[in-house]
């Protein structure tokens, strides 16, 4: 015991006479950089051109294929979207077995199975494989293309269309990808209506045809396999997969910016905007700079410790993310930098892009941050080994690509040897704060805070499809126009004072559709304190109802129910009162003139009313028409929501008063189109219905 007690004191001593002599202000020197023991893929290649790369893993009784397509499509600007159909008809049913029958082998063995226009993935327990691939070669050799399918995937692909209008990252992409490429290149065009409309189903078919061909396309299997059983599978059921010539294009030049241009999409009362700093770059996958570009953009802002993000949102708290990317690709690639800032902090928010951009071009990074980098990249490199498919996708890479053959043998390597100075002259190449384009989309009222970053000091302006549009202008009205002049028009347009008055109720039948669904809502009013409104899906019956009754309501979903919260009693009361208009100051609502500007070509008023609660709403009447066109209304928490209103009509029972019977929302959740379906004016409506 004596001697184990000794032992302890003189380790203990030891340690204390150490730390003496350590200097813990020293950094330690890193060390050299990992060996990585990266395994090669097998592979073989079929007598058709299919070239096959096999990694082992048996750890699971399961294994994937995967088939991608080397590939430059021709896509025909006026057909743009085709592309996103192609996967989906390939396993809607082949020749030899209908849709139905295709879907349910594919659960029998729970496997899944998935195309795109770029190739097809599958993947299943070791024991089903057969089953497997036998579906996935029936799918690309015999797929059997159904005007119904194609149909049904236009339907829902209008439907997204009209979801992502005004989704402000979605407007964002699609005007950069014209600012980057323009609209003559393959990556810069845009998928509208009209572009979908045109796909027919022989435009699908000679894809199919031209594009989907053994001697352009890599397989990589993956899993419990073993090369022999994959040169045995492989050559069964992909053998006769029959070869052909496959057209490749030379994609046009793609100019990068001269000098910095603003560029800005108005996107109505948003309460804050979403901001690209973008531009195209000259970035081959496997080119040495493909290191030094990535070590250089986790320290500008590829994630929570970039220097983007430490500015914008943790020293000024503008934001929840910035960040930056640098896009690698064998045609052309494209750096953005991005960030969310609330509006009034939306030229403060560009300013501090473009001074991060400018501040790693012309400063030197300091070794211990570049160190931290390395580190950094080093473990995320290391734990991407650790997935068979990523060897599998790295043997592809240096195929498709003609890199190195020891590219990512030696990317450890390669990431340990970048110094300070390659961080700088990779920044002074690939960051050019003074030759971008700065896209904003966001408020319009934004737009003349931004010119000062405009070389020419000009705002450039574009449609969420990238379209160029005219500024917009509010020109200035009467003196003797007035906020009460104009709601008195409008009430006379819908029927007059009259006719509202005589409203005691008001009942509306309405169709729209949600996510391919048809539902039905019913709202029906008791002026001036009852509200209901029901919302009703076939089969699945009544999923929402709102019900208010004087100072109170209940709110139900799905079975579960709640009293309406405070906060949102009033503006159901509101809708509830069907003369609301006649008395706004009821309602503690403020109005003020703003101006005329155009909504769908029309010249309107704009009617500015804020209420005592802290709600907002702007309101756009014809000028010709006096009709309200178009409200966005903002509540006291930052939510804007656009109603668009046309098609007025009528109203059985309303002695004159006329009501759209087209109403379109627009909101964060994406836009829904309302029909108005049946509406019917002082019918006799039960109290009972409010409880």
């Amino acid at each position: 015991m004596k001697k184990i007690t000794l032992s302890i004191a003189a380790l203990a001593l030891f340690s204390a006479s150490f730390a003496q002599n350590l200097d813990r202000s020293i950094r330690p020197k890193p060390g050299p950089a990992p060996e990585i023991k990266l395994g090669d893929a097998q592979s073989f290649t079929l007598p058709n051109g299919l070239k096959v790369f096999v990694v082992e893993n048996h750890k699971l009784p399961t294994v994937s294929y995967s088939i991608q397509l080397n590939i430059d499509p021709l896509e025909d600007p006026a057909k743009s979207g085709l592309g996103d159909f192609i996967g989906s008809l390939i396993t809607a049913g082949t020749k030899t077995m209908p849709k139905e029958k295709f879907d349910e082998a594919t659960d029998m063995i729970g496997a899944t199975l998935q195309a795109s226009s770029g190739g097809i993935f599958g993947n299943s327990m070791t024991k089903h494989q057969d089953v497997l691939l036998k579906l996935m070669s029936d799918a690309l050799m015999n797929a059997d293309f159904q005007q119904s399918e194609l149909d049904k995937l236009k339907k829902q692909a209008l439907a997204g269309l009209e979801q992502a209008k005004n989704e402000p990252d979605q407007m964002l992409e699609n005007v950069t990808n014209v600012l980057n490429y323009g609209k003559a290149h393959p990556y810069g065009i845009v998928t509208t209506e009209k572009t979908v409309g045109n796909v027919t189903l022989a435009d699908c078919k000679s894809y199919y045809t031209t594009y989907f061909r053994p001697n352009v396309a890599y397989m990589a299997v993956v899993g419990d396999i073993t090369l022999k059983e994959a040169q045995t599978l492989v050559t069964k059921y992909f053998g006769k997969w029959e070869k052909a010539t496959v057209p490749s294009i030379t994609y046009p030049k793609v100019a990068a910016p001269t000098k910095t241009t603003v560029d800005f999409v108005p996107r109505d009362n948003a309460v804050q905007s979403v901001v690209g700093v973008t531009y195209p770059i000259d970035l081959k996958p496997g080119t040495p700079d493909v290191i030094k570009v990535r070590m250089l953009n986790e320290i500008l802002g590829g994630s929570g410790t970039g220097r983007l993000f430490l500015n914008l949102r943790e020293k000024h708290g503008w934001t929840y993310g910035a960040y930056s990317s640098f896009k690698n690709d064998k045609e052309v690639g494209e750096f953005q930098a991005y960030a969310k800032a609330r509006n009034v902090v939306t030229d403060s928010s560009v300013n501090e892009i473009m001074e991060e951009m400018k501040r790693i071009r012309n400063e030197k990074v300091d070794a211990a941050t570049l160190q931290d980098m390395k580190n950094y990249v080093t473990g995320t490199f290391a734990i991407g080994l650790e997935s068979p498919q990523t060897i599998a996708q790295y043997a592809i890479n240096i195929e498709r690509y003609k890199m190195p053959k020891d590219y990512y043998k030696n990317y450890l390597k390669n990431v340990a040897a970048v110094s300070v100075d390659d961080i700088q002259s990779t920044a002074k190449k690939y960051v050019n704060p003074d030759a971008a384009h700065i896209l904003v989309v966001g408020d319009k009222a934004e737009a003349d805070k931004l010119k000062r970053f405009a070389a020419d000091g000009v705002v450039h302006y574009y449609d969420n499809y990238g379209n160029t549009v005219e500024a917009p202008v509010v020109k200035a009205v009467a003196a003797d126009v007035t906020p009460q002049s104009v709601i008195a028009k409008y009430i006379d347009a819908i029927g007059g004072k009259a006719a509202m008055e005589g409203l005691k109720s008001l009942v509306t039948e309405g169709a729209a559709e949600a996510q391919g669904q048809q539902i039905k809502i019913v709202q029906k009013v008791v002026s001036p304190d009852k509200y209901l409104m029901s919302v009703v899906v076939p089969g699945m019956g009544e999923v929402q109802k709102i019900t208010v009754s004087g100072t109170s309501g209940k709110m139900s979903s799905m079975g579960q129910s709640q009293d309406v919260p405070a906060d949102m009693l009033g503006s159901f009361l509101e809708q509830a009162d069907l003369q609301a208009d006649l008395h706004p100051e009821k309602y503690g609502i403020k109005m003020s003139m703003k101006g005329v500007e155009k909504v769908e070509g029309a010249d309107c008023y704009v009617v500015e009313k804020v209420s005592d609660k802290g709600s907002k709403s702007v309101s756009y009447y014809d000028q010709k028409t006096n009709l309200l066109l178009k409200e966005v209304k903002t509540d006291a928490s930052g939510t804007t929501q656009t109603t668009l209103f046309s098609d007025y009509k009528a109203v059985t029972g309303g002695n004159g008063y006329k009501a759209p019977y087209g109403i379109k929302i627009q909101s964060a959740q994406g836009t829904q189109e309302l029909k108005v379906v049946k509406m019917e004016a002082n019918k006799t409506v039960s109290d009972s219905e409010f409880k």
